[in-house]
């Protein structure tokens, strides 16, 4: 969860979208926008999910299952640009994580 919480401050708030995490699992999920697999291709330990594939998420304002939002949305549509994203995480960053379309 350190990491997650770094790259969030590398990032700013300003231009952080959601990030869905799971504490106890040491997983995190970055909500990018769909195309983002070439922009984070080279950023080895992140997986981008294409769009379609199922992300179980619970409410907002809760945690359920260990799942929780540690950047919650904001009901606006934004997401983490990519290529803030893979900076924020580069270089020598580690983390289990996933990026979802």
């Amino acid at each position: 969860m350190r990491r997650s919480v770094d790259a969030m401050q590398r990032i700013g708030p300003d231009r952080l979208g959601p990030v869905l995490v799971h504490p106890s699992a040491d997983l995190a999920w970055w909500l990018v926008p769909c195309g983002s697999e070439e922009e984070l291709a080279s950023v080895d330990f992140l997986s981008v999910h294409a769009a379609g594939r199922p992300l179980r998420c619970p409410p907002a304002e809760r945690y359920v299952d260990g799942l929780g939002w540690l950047e919650k949305p904001d009901g606006s549509g934004r997401l983490t640009d990519p290529a803030v994203l893979g900076a924020a995480f580069r270089p020598g960053r580690r983390l289990r994580a996933g990026a979802f379309c």
